[in-house]
């Protein structure tokens, strides 16, 4: 009986120590889309950043828009997309700031034309419907390849759309193309819609994710940031060691098959935590550099087509600092 007591007592303490650690865990909200993303989804099924104190749950989203609500309401704290489309909600009124780059999804952006469609190329599209989200990479890269083809703004008739909206809307063919994303892109060209255009066709293209934070919530959580991005390189690692481990933690949170995982999978081009401070790789951030000219760009875009209220200062709206204290080994 008393070896009884003993095993019981030992095992409401264990609950009692697990539930205050689970109390201890700082909670980060983070709004991601359902893309592939092997390094963060290793980085939380591996516990890397439960190890350091950190429950990083990730909340579903499929653009932007809603995405910039939820962290202007307090529903989340970071938020998953791409750089032009949260500098357009900072223009808007919104305190945003990116910490990190940490991938490259251009080559997963694109123009996909409608079964049957006789369009061949962006030329093709005059006068047509395309649906995009609007502010978005796709909106940027649409008005890009407009004008790398001789064309202007009003060469097609863009419609809103949510990236769920344009599948159904394409395969009914109410319109006649849309500028999505993977995971949308793939189940489109399995029913026979046509990609006629991508974003990796720019130099650069626009799409160069990661998180942006409300500038008063990073400053507030610095050392939070910096584990977030400790667990990122962490997750990295595991990934290049052991790619089957992504593929698998990708197919789980997005919801998509093997095939189309491991297709995604091969073509994202991931970046090192601190890679924007780096001048040799691609998402190098600092005045003038090609990232932060890009940004310019974008934001001049917002401006064209009427996105944006205000202005935002480029410059400084990559924090450069949380990168720096990792590479620094703080």
């Amino acid at each position: 009986m008393k070896t009884a007591r003993i095993a019981v007592a030992a095992f409401i303490a264990l609950l009692v120590s697990g539930a205050a650690f689970a109390q201890d865990l700082k909670t980060v909200n983070v709004g991601m889309q359902p893309i592939v993303n092997g390094p963060l989804y290793i980085a939380i099924k591996e516990k890397y950043f439960e190890k350091m104190g950190i429950n990083l749950n990730l909340v579903k989203f499929t653009s932007g828009p809603a995405q910039f609500a939820a962290i202007a309401g307090g529903q989340i704290d970071l938020a998953w997309g791409g750089m032009g489309a949260f500098l357009l909600a900072k223009a808007n009124g919104q305190n945003l700031n990116f910490f990190s780059v940490f991938m490259d999804y251009n080559p997963l952006e694109g123009i996909a034309v409608a079964p049957g469609s006789t369009a061949k190329t962006v030329k093709d599209l005059a006068g047509r419907k395309v649906a995009l989200v609007q502010g978005s990479d796709a909106h940027y890269g649409m008005l890009k390849a407009l004008r790398k083809n001789g064309m202007d703004k009003s060469a097609v008739q863009i419609l809103g759309m949510a990236p769920p909206q344009q599948v159904a809307a394409l395969l009914s063919k109410d319109v006649d193309a849309v500028f999505s994303w993977e995971p949308f892109l793939t189940p489109l060209t399995e029913k026979g819609a046509r990609v006629v255009f991508r974003n990796n066709e720019l130099h650069p293209g626009p799409a160069f994710l990661g998180w942006a934070g409300r500038r008063e919530w990073l400053a507030a959580n610095q050392d939070v940031v910096v584990k977030i991005l400790k667990g990122w390189n962490m997750g990295l690692k595991k990934m290049q060691e052991n790619p089957e481990v992504a593929i698998k933690y990708s197919m789980e949170w997005a919801g998509m098959s093997e095939a189309q995982a491991r297709a995604i999978h091969k073509q994202l081009i991931y970046f090192d935590a601190t890679a924007a401070l780096d001048p040799s790789q691609a998402p190098y951030w600092a005045k003038g550099s090609k990232l932060n000219v890009l940004l310019h760009d974008f934001l001049a875009f917002g401006k064209e087509y009427n996105l944006v209220k205000g202005d935002a200062d480029v410059d400084n709206y990559v924090m450069t600092g949380f990168m720096q204290a990792v590479k620094d080994g703080k």
